[in-house]
């Protein structure tokens, strides 16, 4: 029987498993006990421990990554029409807040061997549509640096959710942005079920963004917006959250050790990712290109049945039917990249199979 017979007959490996443990399960179950399923002090505990624990100025919570960006869009009091230069890669939540308040995007491919947009094409773009905004986000956990953008005092909204927690010297993740902002849905570093965090030191900006929030606590001497959103995350999701700061140091070393697997046998297999900061980067999906079709390689996993995913649902570009000949970077990474199982509850046997799975596919 060869490796790959042997590994087929094995139990199924689920692409993702939320890290989830029994303590906060547990904390979970104290809000439904004692009825906190409002918004309240567990949440503006939740508030204070990210911001001490990241070492922020203002940190406010929303109930989902696509509340988060269409706060932050709003506080920055866009015109109409005005033009938001994104990735083709950029989060769909992101994207459908642009597209909410009638702002216009401008799609931009990305570097060739690279998760982010290239420089030379958002110095391109800048000069030729003259953008209000630039979103930039760490594309499965590999950082992007704003000083490798010529972004011409343009404000930027920088995207951490996949590399909330990483270590740089160079990069100043989470605060990089005049506003960041960190999603903590499943699929992200730490999880509420559902939710985002924006964080900014300026603190006009973060006050905008509170009085957009529909809450209790009213100030009758505040001018407020006349529409308001109820965009508030709840008291057993904050209660969860506290409970995986603690643990983040944990997640993200247990995926770095996952990740070494990884590239050793992406190596050696002769395979692609683009992961360019061994030390540095947070590893939260890993992609690795084939030079394969995609549902050649998407047979041989389910196969062996080992969860893998595309890179991302649709590339923006595709969503609003721009030539895919103008996107020939972002085309590849879609048609060939494959995203494998890399959450910390995998066991070592799991990896393993992984791993022999990556170099057994030429």
């Amino acid at each position: 029987m060869n490796t790959v017979e042997r590994i087929s007959t094995k139990k199924s490996i689920e692409f993702h498993k939320p890290t989830l443990t029994k303590e906060e399960l547990a904390t979970v179950l104290d809000c439904l006990v004692d009825d906190l399923m409002d918004t309240g002090l567990i949440v503006e505990k939740f508030e204070k421990d990210f911001k001490s624990t990241f070492g922020l100025r203002n940190v406010i919570s929303t109930n989902s990554l696509f509340s988060a960006y269409h706060l932050a869009l709003l506080s920055l009091n866009l015109e109409q029409g005005a033009k938001v230069l994104l990735s083709s890669f950029a989060p769909l939540s992101a994207f459908y807040a642009v597209q909410l308040l009638g702002l216009t995007p401008v799609v931009v491919d990305l570097s060739k061997g690279s998760f982010h947009m290239d420089p030379e094409q958002v110095k391109k773009q800048i000069e030729v549509h003259s953008p209000q905004v630039i979103l930039l986000d760490h594309t499965f956990g590999c950082l992007i640096d704003v000083k490798c953008y010529e972004t011409k005092e343009i404000p930027v909204i920088e995207d951490y959710s996949e590399a909330l927690g990483a270590d740089s010297q160079e990069i100043a993740v989470g605060k990089q942005g005049i506003i960041s902002i960190c999603g903590l849905a499943p699929n992200h570093v730490i999880t509420t079920g559902n939710g985002g965090l924006l964080t900014t030191n300026n603190d006009s900006l973060a006050e905008t963004i509170r009085n957009y929030k529909l809450t209790k606590k009213i100030d009758p001497k505040k001018k407020l917006p006349l529409v308001r959103f109820d965009y508030n995350l709840l008291d057993f999701q904050a209660a969860i959250g506290i409970e995986q700061i603690t643990k983040l140091g944990i997640i993200i070393e247990r995926k770095k050790k996952i990740a070494q697997v990884y590239l050793q046998a992406v190596l050696a297999g002769g395979h692609e990712t683009f992961f360019k900061r061994a030390s540095e980067d947070q590893f939260n999906r890993f992609p690795v290109i084939f030079n394969k079709n995609f549902e050649e390689v998407d047979r041989y996993f389910k196969s062996l049945q080992i969860g893998t995913e595309r890179t991302t649902q649709e590339p923006l570009h595709r969503i609003l039917g721009l030539p895919n000949s103008d996107f020939p970077n972002t085309e590849r990474l879609y048609q060939r990249g494959h995203c494998i199982p890399i959450y910390p509850n995998l066991t070592k046997d799991n990896v393993s199979r992984i791993a022999s799975s990556i170099k057994a596919l030429y």
